[in-house]
């Protein structure tokens, strides 16, 4: 039988394929640290502890619940004049070291403004909004929607393009980061009600820097890291999916016959370990996507594989372990 010549199209769904198939490695150790950081996060242990433990008890220990609550009942009665309580997702922490002096032999005094909103800073700075922790924590809903969430990764080393403008902007909209009226119910919104605190003034969070203990000022720090840890995981692992689809997608240029293009597909996947496989029936059979369309076969073949026993993520660790031992011995 002749030999399929290659073309645009089946490179894009050879492409396509081995994008998904790296993605869901299970034994990439960048994706499981990516992957348990996002558990840790959303855990108890996570981001509802530094809110609900450190940062609302230094909140309602400068304005308490009955102040707070005194004026707005003062509010309901006079209306604006007393609009002074505002509930806020990010709040100005600041302590006096007096075990370290500046060069004026005053004790230094150290703040930073811990923003629990979802495109909040990384790095204490109430002037820094950043949303690729939003992109990473809501990734696989974002992956359901279709949407990009790694095109900051992406694109990094080229930025502001019309490509990532797109993608940035259609994100945004779904995430409801941007400032479109319909978005006034979003994954946003959700997420940041859930760390409402009740603060009196109406200027900026610097003007109102509020006073802490050294230990909840460090909990706090501890705070910002672990939403910098997500983003750094989530960074490094696809940068690894960048740079071997790099490789792959320079190959399949050079490929003149589809055998050609799958066998290098097929024997990355090999090389990592990994069970799935691409056959010409595949490709030739799928629509732009790559995704199998109209054949009995693949999908009687989707349906056993989706009921196979899996390992659970504790089995995956201990088997990636066991390999990664078995290597320095």
């Amino acid at each position: 039988m002749a030999r399929v010549k290659n073309n645009n199209e089946y490179r894009l769904k050879i492409k396509n394929f081995s994008r998904d198939t790296l993605e869901n490695d299970s034994f990439n150790p960048k994706r499981e640290s990516y992957l348990q950081t996002l558990e840790l996060i959303k855990s108890d242990k996570g981001l509802k502890y530094y809110f609900n433990e450190v940062a609302k008890p230094i909140v309602q220990r400068a304005y308490p619940k009955e102040h707070c609550d005194t004026l707005k009942y003062f509010k309901g009665l006079y209306g604006s004049p007393c609009d002074v309580v505002a509930d806020d997702k990010c709040y100005y922490f600041s302590y006096t070291d007096k075990d370290a002096v500046d060069d004026e032999g005053k004790p230094i005094e150290n703040q930073k403004h811990f923003d629990f909103k979802l495109n909040g800073n990384l790095n204490g700075s109430e002037y820094s909004k950043d949303n690729d922790f939003a992109y990473a924590y809501f990734r696989d809903e974002m992956k359901d929607a279709n949407l990009n969430p790694d095109i900051n990764i992406e694109q990094e080393d080229n930025q502001n393009n019309p490509h990532l403008q797109k993608h940035t902007d259609a994100n945004n909209k779904f995430l409801g980061l941007s400032n479109q009226s319909e978005n006034n119910v979003n994954l946003a919104r959700e997420f940041n009600d859930q760390f409402c605190c009740d603060v009196i003034g109406t200027s900026y969070c610097r003007s109102r820097a509020i006073a802490c203990t050294k230990e909840e000022f460090m909990q706090m720090e501890k705070f910002i890291c672990m939403k910098a840890d997500l983003v750094k995981h989530h960074q490094e692992w696809i940068r690894g999916i960048r740079e071997d689809m790099k490789d792959i997608k320079s190959a399949l240029k050079s490929y003149r016959y589809l055998d050609e293009g799958i066998e290098l597909a097929n024997s990355t996947f090999k090389a990592l370990g990994l069970t799935d496989t691409i056959d010409e029936s595949q490709i030739i059979r799928t629509n732009s996507t790559g995704l199998i369309i109209f054949n009995p076969k693949n999908v009687a073949s989707r349906i056993a594989e989706r009921n196979k026993a899996k390992m659970t993520r504790e089995e995956k660790i201990a088997l990636f372990k066991g390999q990664e031992q078995s290597m320095v011995n």
